[in-house]
């Protein structure tokens, strides 16, 4: 196994005032060293950690299809107020999904970014036994709470796995099957609700809780594939081991001696002995300023993000296409065809997040909706509920443009900069603060939508388009860029002290002799 010299105690300052003495002639020789490449390992584990997207995504949308089958709605919603059982079937599931984001972070920072998933996989496998065997509407909501806490764990924790186990240089990219899972997820969704309709039999709609089911099961599966994330060993003192894992992850064909992982050996161990004795807890992050700051960015990233309306619309399209006078085939049709689009839109802002930056994405993303949200919002006025056919039509159309328009640059950059944003001993803690945000606006939108439609109507597209501008623009001014950077180095970015920095972790290592094999 690869072996590196580490530079004596870089955590005390003595240590490291001789770390920066040795390097500092290297280090001007080797100011323009890059390693890039990205190993097919890392590949395959973040794709493997993706599958926890997959699960929250069917989770969270499995009530899209069900809500527009016959034989569920013969069964549940044929009383007056079929309207609020449908709101408090998507708001038990968000409910659930903000305590689960919660209780993650203890666990995780306890027994591991891995076992925290495992977790929610055998949370997940039980609610979806529970949601298939349901006769009675509360049995039904208290299964959707339950599946709600498995989704929000495992949506909360699978980025910052996927954060600190992906290089640099593409973690954008990386991160991002976060992004690809989760609509991956929704297209099979809506498949099944599809491809289910066309069962003439009460069981019908019970289908996609036992397809749920299995793809916890496979899930829980998975995850004894995977390594622990290197940081969070490095952090309970287990350095061979996150040593050996950095290198498995980070060695490629133009880096075979895995310098790379040499030097981000170095750098995480010095800064996780630098925070070893700094304070935890949410008081602590609201009472310190650079905290305080990541903070207000975990809050604000999807006050946007929801505050577009995305997760509102999302679980409504079949129920908001029959508004549009189309059938019940021909709206679970168009639901399938609308989640394509969200897919290639993930694409897209895959391939451009570690190319223009996540900031940029997130503020062209709020401006695009935004506009979009606006025009939506005259055409519902005059055109939802009515049979004027190019209306219809363009209204269809702005759904479908709407849907890219999010994920192609809203969707992967939240979940990326969310994740990387905050230091190794609080990360758990940080996504916490940024998916209680991503689950209590998601409630705050959703929940009331069915009865703010039938209430207000269009003007209630009106709050989506406020919320939008005025958070892009916050966006804009107060969020630093953190495209190329280290989980380390970014810690700089809002005004924390990086104990080595990369450049410096780097010279160490492509100066003849300061490594051995």
């Amino acid at each position: 196994m690869d072996t590196f010299e580490e530079p004596d105690k870089p955590q005390t300052g003595q240590g490291l005032d001789t770390v920066m003495k040795t390097v500092e002639t290297s280090r001007k020789d080797n100011d323009n060293v890059h390693i890039r490449g990205t190993s097919k390992r890392v590949i395959q584990v973040c794709a493997t950690a993706a599958l926890g997207g997959f699960l929250y995504g069917f989770s969270v949308n499995a009530m899209t299809g069900t809500l527009a089958q016959t034989s569920f709605i013969e069964l549940f919603l044929t009383t007056d107020d079929a309207s609020s059982l449908m709101d408090g079937l998507l708001a038990s599931f968000m409910g659930g999904a903000f305590i689960g984001s919660i209780i993650q972070a203890p666990i995780s920072n306890r027994w591991g970014r891995r076992r925290a998933n495992l977790v929610a996989a055998l949370i997940a496998i039980v609610a979806g036994v529970l949601q298939s065997a349901s006769y009675h509407i509360e049995m039904l909501l208290v299964a959707r709470i339950i599946c709600g806490i498995g989704g929000g764990m495992v949506i909360a924790n699978s980025p910052v796995y996927m954060s600190e186990v992906a290089p640099p240089h593409t973690r954008g990219m990386l991160v991002g099957l976060q992004g690809i899972g989760i609509i991956s997820a929704y297209i099979t969704c809506a498949l099944c609700a599809l491809i289910f309709s066309f069962v003439h039999n009460p069981v019908q709609w019970r289908l996609t809780y036992i397809v749920l089911t299995i793809t916890a099961v496979v899930f829980a599966c998975s995850l004894l594939f995977l390594p622990e994330s290197p940081r969070w060993l490095m952090e309970k003192g287990k350095e061979e081991q996150a040593i050996a894992e950095l290198q498995r992850l980070h060695k490629t064909k133009s880096d075979p001696n895995g310098t790379l992982a040499r030097a981000e050996a170095i750098q995480i161990k010095a800064q996780v002995e630098a925070e070893r004795q700094l304070p935890k807890g949410y008081l602590y992050i609201f009472r310190t300023p650079p905290l305080r700051k990541r903070a207000f960015c975990s809050i604000l990233i999807w006050t946007m993000g929801q505050g577009t309306g995305i997760t509102a619309i999302a679980s409504l399209i079949p129920v908001l296409m029959g508004g549009l006078g189309f059938d019940n085939t021909l709206q679970l049709g168009l639901g399938c065809a609308w989640t394509v689009g969200l897919i290639l839109g993930c694409v897209v802002n895959m391939v451009f997040i570690d190319r223009i930056g996540r900031v940029k994405l997130l503020v062209i993303g709020g401006i695009t909706n935004a506009i979009i949200l606006a025009i939506m919002t005259a055409l519902i006025k005059y055109y939802l509920n009515n049979t004027s056919q190019p209306g219809t039509n363009a209204l269809v159309a702005l759904y479908f443009i709407f849907g890219f328009a999010f994920t192609a640059t809203i969707e992967c950059s939240s979940y990326v900069y969310g994740s990387e944003i905050w230091p190794t001993h609080l990360r758990s803690e940080g996504s916490t603060i940024i998916f209680t945000s991503f689950f209590a606006n998601a409630l705050a939108y959703s929940a009331p939508i069915n009865q703010a439609l039938d209430s207000i109507g269009w003007k209630y597209y009106l709050v989506f388009v406020a919320v939008t501008v005025v958070t892009t623009a916050i966006i804009a001014v107060y969020f630093p860029e953190t495209m190329n950077l280290t989980l380390e180095e970014i810690n700089e970015k809002f005004g924390d002290k990086v104990a080595i920095d990369f450049r410096d972790a780097m010279a160490t290592q492509v100066e003849p002799g300061t490594n051995s094999r």
